[in-house]
């Protein structure tokens, strides 16, 4: 069955054509023109619309690097479906080197934004009303923030069973459910029952050559899961990811220097030393940092000096005593796919 023509602001795609669009944004008061970048990629067949969204915090770059990937994959010329693909999605925070729009508030607080609203409120409504509307999948690609290093996982939402279904063969180390709270993309996307993961690996302001691995090899898996790419010749065996109850995270009781003792990925037990706070000055006593729970080391603060109340860790907590190796190296991506 041949696919039907696309209609995409007031661009018509036919089936087998790819194309990358500019959507006009609000302009800022230089009145210089804001345009997002878009790369449509409609395939022969008809199939399921899966959105990629790079960059809703401007400064984490990993979703980008992982979009341009995947569009370099020849597999996607043999694509069933459509595959929209947005690299950066807060253009503002990206020119800038910023987390947040340009009137300092974070992007996923402003859903589905309002046609006659702030600058954010209006930026949010076009991406709703544009684009988020055609899609029936939507993965967003994240990072931790700035210092913070996340262990690559996916999560979810929803308490249905396509979701945790679509989390586990994403495979990343660990998946967790959460809570979409009102306001953000993911609560718009569940209100209009679409599917909704984000993959968090790597932190801000940085390439991360493993993250992206993992990011591209699990939006791959995905798309072979939803039909849109032909299966894998020889499926792998590899273990299930671990879900995750919840997380706990871990303040700074006092400021100083941080030396970090703990692993990424490494499971921890109880009151098991984690790190020391030190006086940078050398006066003082050396504090210890003791994990609170059992669980894993998913989220790592590496900066040198921290401040009273400073995250230093996050904890996967699991009901079930578990082994996860130290170090989760990345699967190889098969590029013939």
């Amino acid at each position: 069955m041949k696919n039907k023509s696309l209609q995409f602001c007031s661009e018509t795609i036919h089936p087998g054509e790819s194309l990358t669009l500019a959507l006009p944004l609000p302009k800022i008061f230089s009145c210089a023109p804001f345009y997002m970048p878009i790369k449509i990629i409609h395939g022969k067949q008809p199939g399921p619309t899966l959105l990629l969204i790079g960059a809703m915090y401007g400064n984490e770059m990993n979703g980008t690097e992982i979009i341009h990937r995947l569009l370099n994959l020849p597999a996607l010329s043999r694509m069933k479906g459509t595959l929209i693909a947005v690299p950066v999605m807060n253009v503002h925070g990206l020119i800038n080197r910023s987390r947040f729009l340009p009137d300092g508030t974070d992007m996923n607080r402003h859903f589905p934004g309002c046609l006659n609203g702030t600058n954010s409120e209006r930026l949010t409504n076009i991406f709703v009303t544009e684009i988020l509307s055609r899609a029936d999948y939507c993965i967003n690609l994240q990072t931790g923030p700035l210092n913070h290093y996340n262990l690559p996982m996916v999560q979810f939402y929803g308490n249905d069973e396509a979701s945790l279904q679509l989390a586990q063969i994403f495979n990343t180390p660990i998946i967790m459910n959460e809570t979409a709270e009102p306001g953000s993309l993911q609560h718009v996307a569940l209100e209009q029952n679409k599917y909704m993961l984000n993959y968090i690996a790597g932190e801000a302001m940085r390439f991360d050559a493993q993250a992206a691995r993992i990011g591209m090899h699990g939006i791959v898996n995905i798309m072979r899961h939803l039909q849109m790419l032909p299966p894998k010749k020889n499926p792998s065996n590899n273990k299930p990811p671990k879900l995750a109850d919840s997380v706990c995270w871990i303040s700074a009781c006092a400021s100083g220097t941080h030396r970090v003792k703990g692993k990424l990925g490494q499971t921890v037990k109880k009151d098991e030393l984690l790190s020391v706070i030190k006086d940078p000055f050398g006066g003082g006593d050396i504090i210890p940092v003791h994990s609170p729970e059992n669980g894993m080391i998913v989220v790592k603060n590496h900066t040198p000096f921290i401040y009273e109340g400073d995250r230093l860790f996050q904890l996967a907590v699991f009901s079930e005593a578990m082994e996860v190796p130290a170090e989760i190296s990345s699967p190889a991506l098969d590029e013939a796919i």
